[in-house]
């Protein structure tokens, strides 16, 4: 009786250890069939792989915790003046000794470098500088934004350019781990001080 199960037609039953044909026990056209799935396995396995090496390089460029970045700080008044006389004659003005202005706000503001025989100069505005004058200066400008320029003396006829000193950063780091080397600071303050004296030349002042 129970042998009539395992009988009869359509395809023969298969215990759980019994191996299956293989491609040369089937006809031409199912073992054609058998090696074209084998071959697409074999592409998907590759795939796979190499998508699983891509993502673990990437994860071992990227890993780690971010880095902290390097302490700033800006350039100190003294090498501040300098650089912005330097600046000064490479644009043919004649630096001047500074002197003390007062803002048409009332406020008293120190001139760091004058421009001899113009009524015009910069101010470097350090930290202790903005608290002190407080609103009685703009407040500094963004690195995208327009040179601060305030009026002075009796008439509002002396134009200085306020240079904040918080604009000219360096890092503390040597080597290659600067993110902002002195250099890059200096320049930035020689190419203000130069803009700054070509608009005055623009606008014709005295």
């Amino acid at each position: 009786m129970s042998r009539k199960l395992h009988q009869g037609s359509g395809a023969p039953h298969l215990g759980p250890l019994q191996h299956r044909p293989s491609a040369r026990t089937l006809a031409p056209g199912q073992a054609r069939d058998a090696r074209r799935l084998l071959g697409g396995a074999r592409r998907a396995a590759r795939l796979a792989l190499g998508i699983a090496t891509a993502a673990l390089a990437l994860a071992a460029c990227s890993g780690g915790e971010a880095r902290a970045p390097n302490p700033m700080r800006a350039l100190d008044e003294r090498r501040a003046i300098e650089v912005i006389r330097r600046a000064m004659a490479h644009e043919g003005a004649q630096p001047a000794r500074g002197r003390e202005v007062e803002l048409t706000s009332g406020q008293k503001v120190r001139v760091d470098v004058g421009v001899q025989s113009r009524s015009y100069g910069v101010v470097y505005v350090t930290e202790e500088d903005a608290q002190a004058l407080g609103a009685a200066i703009p407040p500094p400008n963004g690195r995208d934004e327009k040179l601060r320029v305030v009026r002075g003396g009796p008439d509002g006829a002396i134009r200085l350019v306020l240079l904040y000193q918080q604009n000219y950063l360096y890092d503390d780091l040597v080597g290659e781990s600067h993110e902002r080397t002195t250099i890059t600071a200096e320049r930035e303050l020689t190419r203000d001080v130069q803009d700054f004296i070509t608009y005055a030349r623009t606008q014709k002042f005295q």
